[in-house]
């Protein structure tokens, strides 16, 4: 009898149709929940790396790069430099090395003079030896190729007028009186050289030579420039480089392997910190700025650390919504659970009669849900990858598929766990004698929710700092009690139902109103489970346009422009700037502006901008001001998505049109300053002297603000006033501007943008070039993005609950009403209408179900910004709004969930007698 219970429950979670597949979803949740967490972390670490690995400049050097080079005077001969070549093939992660090898005679000769020439056809140029492996796949030849002979660069060959197959001469001298050492060679090519002038171009897809920049041997006369290359194979440099005496000093190169994930290298950064370690001990005791001296080179570990930083902050935000997906899984299946409890009661009566232990019970029930987990737990983690994979972080995902098996394995095992004890103490009920005389009393857990609801809110509004892990509840539990409040509607819809209609039409929607008022607790759970599945379904996806508004918005107002660079002064950009006049010390200065004078002319898509410290009378703060050129301004800068910057747009359109005020007062725009609000005139001290401006327009948010208020104005009004202290007049000394010590240049090209623009003026080049792509893939904003990508999927599995549950609401009471059904098709109304009214009913639920969700997601608006806002001390402030597309996302959920509903509810029994069968 056991065995025959035994094996019927191993097979029996897979026999029972539809409930078998609601089962294996609720397991398929849970797995999924407890997969996704490994992959989605190591998907966003790989993209984090990546994307440090992508924002290596093209001007990085060796330090900088995802590569290594060891010079380590090892031996004078490329024979012996295979140990290192060997040490950096151990390193997991690398390709294969490099070898090259350099001249270094000039050094070692130092302060002796050192000569080195290359001639041919009575003419001379300056040169030194350098040597690769293969270098006709590291140069951009021009014209053909030969064997067995130097490469020179493309200015040294049109010098010297030889090209390919041509006899050159080398000559290298030591000491002002010393004896030439003469060599001959043969031309085997010409290479291209880059923007410098002098070092080779990099092939199309490498950036050897720009790593190298800095590091190849200088020319003998001007040291600061590199010196021109004469590029050849080991053998050929190492011949001649031995019959003329230039000693050759070795380095070894490898590069980080395209592809390499995060924890891969990690591996490879420690390795290569190791080898750097037993080199430096290894290395006999020299000068440490000589120039066999070890220089060991990579920047490995610093963007191993630069992404980690991002990582760490993603995981901090992620965790807590890792947390919450597995409860929301195990929620799920716990729900099933107890349905499947209540729905057969009386076969757990039937056990309890026959002497069955709660034990006993709860085993058969894991065995009969044991096979349902192991195709969830396998479904769950093939839908985590994918949905990893297809929708979530653009990084690779390898290492952490075994993990995450193991992850959604643990939660399965729990929900297997936790449906077993369900079975335990629903049996145990059954089991245990009931007090003669005990009234039962039902919970009111619809008060209690609305209750915890409310706390839940209180407390949020009145705690300080970002919201937690546990906040990250209360939109649910807002959202449910908002479901609690809709579930007593139906019941108040319904009214007051007298006798059935003769109107077979008017009865349809009789009998639809009658059902929904009937429906119990078992009702009011499923309009409290739908709302809150598709309110937090519309919270997140308005959550995430709302988020990314608000990102969107605050890169715009720290970053100003796409790219932003700093110069001396705006003269340097416009030739025909007049010079600061000469002041005639006999007479008093003027204040009218110089003759001349104007905002320097660029190309579109940048404009000058200007910012000094400022103060007013209105109180002691000290303030920014920013003179523009209203008429390029808004071209250039970033505007973002939100409703404050677009004011501000406006109020700079508005400052165009009318720069001064009737008077001739310059007009200004006052940016998040409190104190300026009550008043239309401010005075400013500006430079050495005052200025009266005319407020045009108050806004909260500014591109390019700095945290503190501040005023903008126009550039010619405002800056003309100032006379010889005008920034735009280029300065007679080599001193700055002392009222404007520097300026900016915005450009809505980003750095390229920034570099076009001050390419054509020479000895002009930014101190420093700040971009807008670089604010936005800092770690708050990158966390900020994926950790609620990771809530939109939460929200997901929510809506997907919540279809579910209604269709789990329709068949359960469309068994339960098959009778009735029957009945009310035999006395006249027919089965047509009878399916009508069914479909009616749920038409029904699923609206109040969203228009609650709808209610409770603008109810916690005002709270929005208190969950969202990982940087509340950032402008513009995160405004939560209701997404238009989310609206329709969320009506879409419904109207699906309605049509399940009703097609679960269709009635498919083929004979009157099973229609009329208890279930």
């Amino acid at each position: 009898m056991r065995d025959r219970l035994t094996v019927a429950a191993v097979f029996g979670g897979v026999r029972q149709r539809a409930w078998s597949v609601l089962i294996v979803t609720a397991f398929l949740v849970l797995g999924a929940a407890g997969a996704a967490g490994p992959m989605f972390a190591e998907a966003s670490d790989n993209a984090a790396f990546q994307l440090r690995r992508d924002e290596i400049p093209a001007s990085a050097r060796q330090n900088d790069a995802a590569v290594v080079r060891v010079s380590a005077d090892v031996g004078p001969r490329s024979a012996d430099q295979q140990p290192v070549m060997d040490d950096l093939r151990t390193v997991p992660g690398l390709g294969e090395p490099d070898l090259t090898g350099q001249s270094v005679g000039a050094e070692l000769a130092s302060p002796q003079y050192w000569g080195f020439t290359v001639s041919a056809g009575g003419k001379h140029e300056r040169g030194r030896f350098f040597t690769v492996q293969d270098p006709a796949a590291e140069l951009v030849a021009q014209g053909p190729t030969g064997q067995d002979g130097l490469w020179l660069p493309a200015p040294v060959a049109a010098e010297l007028g030889v090209r390919t197959g041509d006899k050159i001469s080398l000559s290298l001298r030591q000491g002002a009186r010393g004896t030439p050492r003469n060599a001959t060679s043969t031309v085997s090519g010409v290479y291209a050289v880059d923007a410098g002038g002098r070092l080779p171009a990099d092939v199309p897809g490498s950036r050897k030579w720009s790593l190298r920049r800095g590091d190849t041997p200088p020319d003998t006369e001007y040291e600061t420039l590199p010196a021109y290359l004469l590029v050849g194979d080991l053998p050929t440099v190492e011949r001649l480089a031995q019959s003329i005496d230039d000693p050759l000093f070795w380095s070894v190169e490898a590069a980080l392997t395209p592809g390499t994930t995060l924890a891969d290298a990690r591996r490879t950064a420690a390795e290569v910190e190791l080898l750097r370690r037993r080199y430096a001990q290894a290395q006999p005791m020299v000068d440490g700025e000589g120039p066999l001296a070890l220089r060991f080179a990579t920047g490995i570990s610093r963007i191993v650390a630069t992404a980690q930083t991002t990582t760490e902050a993603v995981r901090q935000r992620t965790r807590p919504v890792e947390w919450a997906a597995i409860t929301i899984g195990l929620a799920s299946v716990l729900a099933v659970a107890l349905l499947s409890a209540r729905r057969r009661e009386r076969e757990l009566r039937h056990a309890a009669a026959v002497g069955m232990s709660p034990v006993r019970v709860g085993g058969l029930w894991l065995l009969e849900h044991l096979l349902p987990a192991v195709a969830g737990a396998a479904l769950g983690w093939l839908v985590a990858w994918q949905l990893v994979v297809r929708l979530g972080p653009p990084g690779a995902v390898t290492e952490s598929l075994v993990p995450a098996a193991r992850s959604g394995g643990a939660a399965v095992l729990a929900g297997l766990a936790a449906v077993a004890a369900v079975a335990m103490l629903a049996a145990y009920q059954r089991v245990r004698p009931a007090p003669p005389a005990t009234a039962r009393r039902a919970l009111p857990w619809g008060s209690m929710v609305v209750i915890i609801a409310l706390v839940a809110a209180g407390g949020l509004i009145g705690a300080g700092g970002p919201a937690g892990g546990v906040d990250l509840l209360v939109p649910l539990l807002v959202l449910a009690a908002v479901g609690v409040v809709a579930g007593w509607l139906p019941s108040r819809l319904a009214g007051r139902q007298g006798r059935l209609p003769r109107s077979p039409a008017r009865a349809v929607l009789w009998l639809a109103r009658r059902r929904l008022g009937s429906g119990g607790a078992e009702r009011r759970l499923t309009v409290v489970v739908v709302t809150a599945g598709l309110g937090m379904l519309l919270f997140a996806l308005s959550a995430v346009q709302s988020t990314e508004i608000s990102a969107d918005d605050r890169v715009a107002v720290a970053a100003g422009a796409e790219g932003v660079g700093v110069l001396e002064g705006s003269w340097q950009l416009d030739e025909a700037a007049p010079l600061v006049p000469k002041q005639d010390p006999l007479n008093p200065p003027s204040f009218d502006p110089v003759a001349g004078v104007r905002v320097p002319p660029l190309p579109p898509g940048n404009t000058v901008v200007w910012r000094t410290d400022v103060r007013t009378l209105l109180d002691d703060d000290q303030k920014d001001l920013l003179v523009i050129d209203p008429a390029r301004f808004a071209e250039v800068a970033l505007w973002g998505r939100g409703a404050d910057l677009a004011e501000a747009r406006a109020a700079v359109a508005a400052l165009a049109a009318e720069p001064v005020d009737a008077i001739g007062r310059p007009r200004v725009i006052t940016v998040a300053d409190p104190a300026s609000d009550d008043v239309d005139t401010i005075r400013m001290e500006v430079g050495f002297g005052d200025q009266y401006f005319e407020v045009a327009a108050r806004v909260r948010a500014f591109p390019g603000q700095r945290g503190r208020p501040m005023y903008v104005a126009a550039a010619d009004p405002t800056l003309g006033k100032l006379a010889f202290d005008d920034p735009r007049l280029r300065p007679r000394n080599q001193f700055s501007n002392s009222v404007f010590p520097q300026v900016f240049l915005w450009s809505s090209g980003g750095a390229d943008g920034v570099q076009a623009v001050v390419a054509p003026h020479e000895d002009v080049q930014p101190e420093r070039i700040d971009t807008a792509a670089a604010l936005r893939q800092g770690s708050d904003y990158v966390a900020t993005s994926r950790a609620r990508g990771y809530q939109l999927a939460i929200a997901g599995y929510l809506a997907l609950l919540a279809i579910l549950t209604l269709c789990i609401y329709a068949q359960r009471t469309a068994a339960l009403r098959r009778p009735a059904d029957l009945m009310l098709a035999r006395i006249g109304l027919g089965r047509r209408r009878v399916g009508r009214a069914r479909a009616v009913e749920f038409v029904l639920l699923a609206s109040i179900s969203f228009a609650a969700s709808v209610a409770g997601v603008l109810a916690l608006a005002p709270l929005g910004a208190r969950l969202l806002d990982d940087q509340p001390g950032l402008l513009p402030r995160l405004l939560f709004t209701l997404s238009p597309t989310a609206l329709v996302v969320t009506a879409c959920a419904a109207v699906l969930a309605t049509l399940l509903a009703v097609l679960v509810a269709r009635d498919r029994s083929s004979s009157e007698e099973a229609a009329y069968r208890d279930e």
